[in-house]
């Protein structure tokens, strides 16, 4: 049809703001489908590795290990696969450590990506991150523990895919420790300490109820793990439903956001082509033609933003697909699993939306009969807005009137505006609170709570004397409504742990009560007074205890009380601890379960800040993108709508300043008032996606907003408003002085 010939020419003249739309169309659909691919893989990947290579159900460790027998009669009793494992931590320089593992046959069986498995005495596999980080590849000979090594392959363990040296650990950091497989030979030939657990899996993936307690009577445990309490394991499940939320929740505003600039130029399209629609519908022209003609408009701009996003969003989860891989030490499986309905929903969702509300709004306008849409659109046929009806409203100069009369009689572009500014904002103060969350979670926990510098845990009770000045404790893992939870008997006077709430000391109220994590709060929803119970996970038996503060601790699920108080509840002797806080450093012995070293996780937090800043930064670019586009698109359609204003106050003598002034600055007020509403917002959106994810991620982050956040992003969006103003200033200086004799002769 000839009509059709209008839509490439009408795009073409318009072809900024077509091109606007469409990129933010296809940035919402490339966003889906680039997540949803990502994580798709990753889940592949994750359930095969699970499977094929029989991740452990559980894992514990105990002061001696069971006999053959022992086993044997487990196994059969709840039809499990037990298997022994040893390993050893090995300090291969000053800060980094390696812990290597003897082969595995029945659980966590190691997978090799490239090289070959350790035969013979001598031999090591290592994970591919961790010899990266250190310039280690296959082939290179190494010195661990006071032996010559070669490494022969790149390795992956199911129970390491998030590797952390400790399970309270915040960040994986391969530079600083990795795993490794070698032969029981080497094992034992490198100096060192050697550790042994023992793995369980069985088909149903659940830990039997009784085991736990069976296995402490016979012998003592020191750690008994199920893979839900597993952060090793755990962390890649939580990420994955953690995605699913962002995965729906980003793209969709981006898509309204388009959806709504659609509309808006639609309806602007069809107001300045009131006479031709209805000199077409007086010569014959039927409705449907009309409205096939316009609906070509939202097929140019659906099919062209949904095809190129599918395009770019396929080709970006290739690598985001490895970024997941690479972070979760995750090896390689498949190298593309997605589901085709990512594809289907990335294409279809957006086209149908964008055709249902088109039709909507053209229909409105082919409703109209051809003789009124013939006579020029009265100006004062609507009706006042009930903001002009107010007495302050006609008060002052001309310009002041003018700008109020533009700014409230259109809501809906306003609103638009207030909404597109407001999801720039709330991207960039994630981002901003997200960074410095980060430093704060450092300086709070490991700073200022907890004072000391190593953390020695022993392979069974200690009741002797502690030397070097070291305060000792008694940790252990106890219930409440049936979650797991670490329980710390402190001494209240101890200098090495400060229980600090917004900078007021807790330790006091040690006497009164237990002080509890931030986490811990989180997750049971309790506060100051309230009433919790313990449950010991070896006997059952209960405690009741009451709330007396929450600790600006935000890692792990922990609860603390006096010392004595712990020991009497566990049945242990008075004066017994199963661990130290010291600043001396220790030396592994053999009663030495497990050696924390607290600068460690220190350096670790600051070895990836580098990462945490590029993201941030890379959602600053983001919201700015998206902020420019809307702001701009925006503030164009002002520009073309009240171009006869704009000439006929050019004829008047007014300067293209005092014209920007009058037309384009008018929504500056909607722009900051946005913004100042969006922080708190930001933070209520981020704290309540923290404490929904608490109870998997075991760590929470404070999510206060401090004052150079509200600097730092009034400069960025007051930036994006100026860039966004002066973009358009160009195509306002463009409009002729014809164009108000031209609006006269029509």
């Amino acid at each position: 049809m000839i009509l059709r010939k209008t839509i490439p020419r009408t795009i073409k003249e318009k072809k900024f703001q077509y091109a606007g739309v469409i990129i933010l169309l296809m940035l919402a659909v490339m966003l889906y489908v680039s997540l949803s691919m990502a994580i798709t893989t990753l889940e592949e990947r994750n359930e095969a590795f699970k499977q094929d290579y029989k991740q452990e159900t559980f894992h514990w460790m105990s002061s001696q290990p069971l006999s053959g027998a022992e086993m044997l009669e487990l196994e059969k009793k709840y039809d499990l696969t037990l298997e022994e494992r040893s390993y050893q931590d090995i300090n291969t320089d000053d800060t980094t450590t390696l812990r290597l593992f003897n082969k595995t046959e029945e659980v966590n069986i190691p997978y090799i990506s490239e090289g070959e498995m350790p035969q013979q005495l001598g031999e090591v596999a290592i994970a591919k991150t961790f010899g990266d980080k250190n310039g280690i590849s296959i082939g290179d000979t190494i010195s661990i523990g006071g032996t010559e090594v070669m490494v022969t392959g790149y390795v992956f363990l199911p129970d390491y895919i998030y590797m952390i040296e400790q399970q309270t650990d915040l960040l994986s950091d391969p530079s600083q420790f990795g795993v490794g497989v070698t032969t029981s030979e080497t094992l034992e030939a490198v100096e060192g300490t050697e550790q042994h657990q023992t793995l369980g899996w069985n088909t149903s993936n659940e830990v039997p109820d009784e085991l736990r307690s069976e296995v402490n009577t016979l012998s003592t445990l020191l750690q008994f793990v199920g893979h839900d309490d597993n952060a090793r394991i755990e962390f890649v499940e939580s990420e994955i439903e953690g995605a699913g939320s962002l995965i729906t929740t980003l793209p969709l505003i981006i898509l309204a956001l388009s959806l709504a600039m659609v509309l808006l130029l639609l309806k602007r399209r069809l107001e300045l082509q009131r006479k031709e629609i209805g000199t077409l519908m007086a010569l014959g022209y039927r409705k449907s033609e009309l409205r096939r003609n316009y609906l070509g408009y939202a097929y140019v701009i659906g099919l062209t933003g949904t095809i190129l996003g599918i395009i770019v969003g396929a080709a970006l989860s290739l690598p985001l697909s490895d970024l997941y891989a690479n972070y979760f030490n995750l090896p390689a499986l498949s190298r593309f699993d997605f589901d085709p309905m990512v594809l289907v929903i990335g294409f279809i969702i957006p086209l149908v939306l964008l055709l249902i509300l088109t039709t909507f709004v053209i229909n409105r306008t082919l409703k109209t009969e051809p003789l009124t849409l013939l006579r020029p659109k009265e100006i004062s046929s609507g009706k006042k807005s009930w903001l002009e009806k107010l007495p302050w409203f006609n008060k002052g100069g001309f310009i002041r009137r003018f700008r109020l009369r533009l700014l409230v009689r259109s809501k809906a572009r306003s609103f638009y505006i207030f909404l597109g500014v407001m999801f720039s904002t709330v991207l960039l103060v994630f981002g901003l609170i997200t960074f410095n969350s980060m430093d704060r979670l450092v300086e709070t926990t490991y700073e200022d709570i907890q004072t000391y510098d190593y953390a020695v845990h022993y392979s069974s009770l200690q009741t002797d004397a502690t030397s070097d000045g070291g305060s000792p404790y008694t940790m252990a893992e106890v219930k409440v409504e049936g979650e797991k939870v670490s329980l710390y008997g402190v001494e209240p006077d101890t200098d090495f742990l400060k229980l600090m709430s917004d900078g007021e000391l807790l330790n006091e109220l040690l006497n009164d009560g237990a002080v509890v994590s931030r986490p811990f709060a989180a997750i049971h929803g309790v506060k100051d007074g309230d009433s919790i119970t313990l449950t010991n996970s070896f006997n059952d038996d209960e405690k009741k205890v009451e709330i007396a503060g929450v600790a600006d601790v935000f890692i792990g699920s922990s609860l603390y009380l006096p010392h004595e108080e712990v020991n009497a509840f566990l049945s242990y002797p008075e004066d017994a601890y199963t661990s130290v806080w010291q600043d001396e450093k220790p030396t592994q012995t053999d009663n030495v379960f497990l050696i924390e070293d607290k600068q460690k996780v220190i350096d670790s937090f600051e070895s990836t800040s580098g990462a945490t800043r590029n993201s941030v930064i890379g959602m600053s670019v983001f919201a700015v993108l998206i902020g420019v586009i809307v702001l701009t698109l925006l503030t164009n359609l002002i520009v073309e709508e009240n171009s006869p204003s704009i000439s006929l106050f050019k004829v008047m003598g007014y300067h293209d300043k005092e014209v920007s002034k009058l037309v384009l600055s008018v929504y500056t007020p909607i722009v900051f008032v946005s913004y100042f509403i969006s922080i708190p917002l930001a933070s209520v959106v981020l704290e309540q996606s923290m404490n929904s994810l608490v109870q998997q991620t075991g760590f929470i982050f404070p999510t206060d907003v401090a004052w150079w956040m509200v600097v730092v992003g009034f400069v960025v969006i007051g930036l994006t408003y100026w860039m966004s103003l002066a973009l358009s200033k160009r195509k306002l200086k463009n409009v002729s002085l014809e164009e108000a004799l031209k609006k006269q002769q029509d």
